[in-house]
């Protein structure tokens, strides 16, 4: 009899863990602003468990305050992913192909590449790459068959991952991507050879702005099962406003019921694993546990 008790308390303890550790695709990317003011219950409980927070907070709340931040998203059985630009640093876009050379300008990937590794070691569960392209000038920066903009892009994505798993084997890799299907011509940016060493691809559909809005519904669903195709082996979680951009200078937040209604559409009617959500602090955030019904 006291085996058999055993036994079913075992059982239901492992259960648990594997209930504790099903995943979770669903994300919110956060200005390091309103790091102070996050509620990481509401968040758990509306099922976002992985926060993409901008660097700058190590900076603007210290590093000590940024790490029990991640400490308490940990213990909600969330996850942190620190969110830095790749190729653009005080506003301005660098360009890491040096043309009159004919080579990647491998001082600056090493920069990059440091910057990443260290914040893999505080402990956090993944890294997020934004800006991971050409400011739309791609096609300026081929001076020759081996050294290209898309194969810039690609090869310092090999670079990263190899270092930051090298650090952490479980860490997890991600990037922001443009929306368009010829973006190796202009950001080069390759979802097939980018997915080779990136884990998650996040296209930045964002069809309720003025750049993408004449496409609509219809336009968002073929990005993202354009970019879950091409992209394998990496996963394609969907990015998406929490607002409509009416125009260059006014944003409107919207609320949790349209907030949804998108989400849905990529769950349930495109190839895309997950949803990541532009932004905190904007709308009124939706309990996602509904896109598993």
């Amino acid at each position: 009899m006291k085996r058999t008790v055993t036994f079913i308390c075992l059982a239901l303890a492992l259960l648990g863990c594997r209930q504790a550790e099903e995943p979770n695709f669903n994300g919110i990317w956060l200005w390091s602003k309103f790091m102070p003011e996050v509620n990481l219950d509401t968040l758990a409980a509306k099922d976002i468990k992985n926060i993409i927070l901008h660097e700058v907070s190590f900076e603007r709340h210290g590093v000590d305050s940024t790490l029990e931040f991640v400490s308490q998203a940990h213990k909600r059985g969330m996850k942190v992913h620190i969110w830095f630009q790749a190729f653009y640093q005080n506003g301005k876009w660098m360009n890491p192909v040096d043309d009159s050379l004919n080579r990647y300008k491998q001082e600056y990937f090493d920069e990059v590449i440091e910057r990443a590794v260290r914040y893999v070691g505080y402990g956090v569960d993944g890294i997020h790459l934004d800006y991971i392209r050409f400011g739309g000038t791609a096609w300026k920066h081929n001076p020759s068959e081996e050294i290209t903009a898309t194969g810039c892009v690609t090869e310092f994505c090999r670079q990263i991952s190899e270092a930051t798993k090298a650090a952490n084997p479980d860490i997890i890799l991600s990037a922001a991507l443009m929306p368009e299907p010829d973006s190796e011509y202009y950001y080069g940016q390759d979802p097939a050879q980018m997915g080779q060493y990136i884990d998650i691809l996040m296209p930045m559909i964002y069809f309720h702005c003025d750049s993408y809005r004449k496409g609509g519904r219809p336009w968002a669903q073929m990005v993202a099962d354009h970019f879950a195709t091409k992209g394998a082996p990496a996963r394609v979680w969907a990015g998406l406003t929490t607002y409509v951009d009416t125009d260059t200078t006014k944003v409107v937040p919207m609320d949790a019921e349209s907030i949804l209604r998108d989400c849905r559409m990529f769950i349930d009617s495109t190839m895309a694993e997950g949803v990541v959500l532009f932004r905190y602090g904007l709308g009124d955030l939706p309990d996602l546990h509904e896109l598993k019904k």
